[in-house]
């Protein structure tokens, strides 16, 4: 890896015991929660972090029902878990909620099913009832809000994803074996951020690349030994610049 220390510096890298499965971020108390799952059980972790310190509040904790648990939303001061009728299914059955600085339980509600969520409550209805009633209900307590619901808060994002490419032409000074696939690029103040993937005798590896006119200040390996091509690898928000390793390590680095 190449590393300019003035320009670019590393601010967490953390791994899992189970693979990454699910990412979300809550701008405003600027945390990331994410879902994990173990390979051969598949029960479900969770694990709340600072974005701009790596702080860990609590990591890889889980809760009954792991199996059927969904990491559904990232309120300010909570998360909202789904319970599922089981891991493959789609339709929810129950909400707990979780307290971001321990993890600890705040309510769980098995008559509600989750239906969608923004900064102000959860829109929840009971399955057992038809046609669907919606309501709103709170974060926190989980009680009932006065709320139409052709009038839910659309708040802008500040999280940047990378366009993809299929004909994007790397500068001659970056070395790549045969590039499969499309290129995911973002430009960032004056930086060019990359990732691809190439093929490497009997496999694929992908790569993540950040560089400005010819100076490469990180080219990283994300995962290699693989047979098939892999999703977005990478996104930013505000000046920190987050992927995922290897499917068990979130990496952060301040552009």
């Amino acid at each position: 890896m190449a590393l300019k220390e003035k320009h670019i510096k590393q601010v967490f890298s953390k791994k899992f015991k189970g693979l990454i499965w699910k990412i979300r971020i809550q701008e405003n108390n600027e945390y990331m929660a994410i879902e994990s799952r173990q390979l051969e059980s598949r029960n479900a972790c969770f694990t709340v972090l600072d974005l701009q310190t790596g702080k860990i509040y609590f990591k890889e904790r889980s809760y009954l029902e792991s199996m059927n648990l969904n990491l559904a939303y990232a309120a300010q001061e909570n998360l909202i878990l789904t319970i599922n009728e089981h891991a493959e299914s789609p339709e929810s059955k129950g909400l707990i909620s979780i307290n971001i600085l321990n993890g600890e339980i705040l309510w769980e509600r098995y008559n509600f099913s989750f239906n969608q969520a923004d900064s102000t409550g959860l829109q929840v209805y009971d399955p057992k009832i038809y046609p669907r009633n919606y309501l709103w209900i709170n974060h926190l307590n989980a009680e009932n809000i006065n709320k139409q619901e052709n009038n839910t808060s659309i708040t802008p994002s500040n999280i940047l994803f990378p366009d993809l490419f299929e004909s994007y032409v790397l500068p001659d000074f970056i070395e790549h074996s045969l590039i499969l696939g499309e290129i995911s690029v973002l430009h960032k103040d004056g930086l060019t951020i990359v990732s691809f993937h190439e093929k490497m005798k009997n496999n694929i590896q992908q790569r993540l690349l950040v560089y400005q006119n010819d100076t490469i200040f990180i080219d990283d390996i994300v995962i290699d030994g693989i047979q098939k091509l892999q999703p977005e690898s990478f996104f930013m928000i505000k000046n920190s610049l987050l992927y995922v390793r290897n499917k068990n390590e979130i990496v952060s680095y301040f552009v």
